[in-house]
């Protein structure tokens, strides 16, 4: 990877992490985060139709923009659902860092693949570190808590969106790889987000709720709407020039970031397990990326 990539993939990680948070904090997550959405189409669509039309955006990129719609459609509905649920301090890192993890095992289980050394001590250091994240130290003595919470709603929801982060991080590259301008496929991420959360919104909401959240976060929605954007543009760049190996595991940075936001601004329990827990999550991810 390059200075260049890693400065974007990185970036994107900080950005990442802060409208995660600015989610976790909002009253309503499922109106936020399509609001969010709502405000971040006007920014990007004149460019994406513009390099689209520039580029001759055919059928098969439209299949491609089609499909990451869709993958995202399910990201947002499941992320919301996760905040709602749990703490940012765990539901991000164990959704951001259980991708990785499970895709060498299920090559192992479904393809006969092999894994190397490396690739085990990855996979390792990401169950470990997600086991960490669920040790609350009120319950030392029962060693059979971290079991439990992992069984918890919260966890099982984030498990689900680290399904739906590593299809998109694949299927996202697949379409770049096919010339589907990055904006534009931007474009179609916020498009499933907006869309995939719009039944909610209209039907799933007392009235009132939509015009009270913006009342309350229309600065953060804004400031949300503007960087989330911003953020997977960075991420998108950064694979048309380095390989989705290299570039998802890096952007996994933002795992501790966005652990120590919940843990040391919005008070949530367990505290520096969490922290430990989440940088042994990255340092799996990492190990997992240069594998052979």
């Amino acid at each position: 990877m390059t200075s260049a990539a890693l400065a974007l993939v990185l970036t994107s990680a900080v950005i990442h992490a802060s409208w995660n948070f600015l989610v976790k904090r909002s009253g309503h997550k499922i109106v936020f985060f399509w609001a969010m959405a709502a405000a971040g189409l006007p920014l990007v669509t004149g460019p994406a139709i513009f390099f689209a039309v520039r580029e001759d955006f055919g059928l098969t990129q439209l299949w491609y923009c089609l499909g990451t719609s869709t993958l995202h459609a399910l990201y947002a509905i499941t992320l919301t659902r996760g905040y709602y649920l749990g703490d940012l301090s765990s539901v991000y890192p164990v959704s951001r860092g259980i991708g990785p993890a499970l895709v060498p095992l299920l090559a192992v289980l479904l393809l006969n693949e092999t894994v190397s050394g490396w690739a085990a001590l990855g996979i390792g250091l990401v169950v470990i570190g997600i086991f960490a994240i669920q040790v609350d130290s009120r319950f030392l003595g029962d060693l059979a808590h971290p079991f439990r919470a992992l069984t918890a709603p919260a966890m099982r929801v984030a498990i689900a969106t680290g399904l739906v982060i590593s299809c998109y991080s694949l299927w996202d590259k697949a379409g770049l790889n096919h010339d589907v301008p990055p904006l534009t496929l931007l474009l179609f991420t916020i498009i499933g987000n907006f869309v995939g959360l719009w039944p909610a919104v209209l039907w799933g909401i007392e009235p009132g709720t939509l015009r009270s959240e913006w009342d309350s976060q229309r600065r953060s929605i804004l400031t949300a709407g503007v960087i989330a954007p911003l953020g997977y543009a960075l991420v998108l760049i950064a694979l048309t020039t380095s390989r989705v190996s290299y570039i998802a595991p890096s952007r996994e940075v933002g795992i501790v970031i966005g652990t120590a936001m919940g843990v040391l601004i919005l008070g949530e329990g367990y505290g520096l397990t969490r922290i430990w827990g989440s940088l042994l999550i990255v340092a799996g991810v990492i190990a997992l990326a240069v594998a052979p």
